[in-house]
């Protein structure tokens, strides 16, 4: 299957698709704790099926407070069980982390599930699709030379 016949499982409000295989998600102002446990059941759905090279751009530019320590333990349990699938699928995740508090969520997630795939944490969004393109690309030259 194609990636964007996995792609229709990948519904929900904070995703967006239009850089596939380059997938954004986009977490909001204030992100309530059944939207987040939505976005991990979607995510890991479709990490079941979606056997393709891809890249992510986590843009947490919108934060305006620090997720609680339920949802940063909820993000990173999701992380843990989505690893499968990142280690063999995802060549690169990009952070837009443009401020102490993003990074700071961002550091108490990545402790309590150390990344095993290429990430890195920008400052704005066109950084990070950049860059996420960038290791995509990459791989797939790399595949193809092999």
């Amino acid at each position: 299957m194609h990636h964007s016949e996995h792609d229709k499982l990948l519904e929900h409000p904070w995703i967006l698709r239009t850089y596939a295989p380059v997938y954004v998600m986009r977490f909001p102002q204030d992100p309530d704790d059944s939207t987040l446990d939505m976005l991990c059941a979607v995510r890991e759905r479709w990490a079941r099926h979606a056997r393709h090279p891809c890249a992510w751009v986590a843009d947490m530019s919108q934060l305006t407070a620090m997720p609680s320590a339920k949802q940063r333990r909820t993000f990173a349990e999701h992380l843990a069980r989505f690893e499968p699938h990142d280690v063999a699928w995802n060549h690169g995740s990009a952070i837009v982390a443009p401020n102490a508090l993003v990074k700071g969520a961002l550091t108490a997630v990545f402790w309590m599930a150390p990344p095993k795939f290429p990430n890195q944490a920008f400052s704005t969004f066109e950084q990070a699709l950049a860059w996420a393109r960038d290791q995509l690309a990459r791989s797939e030259v790399a595949q193809a030379s092999r």
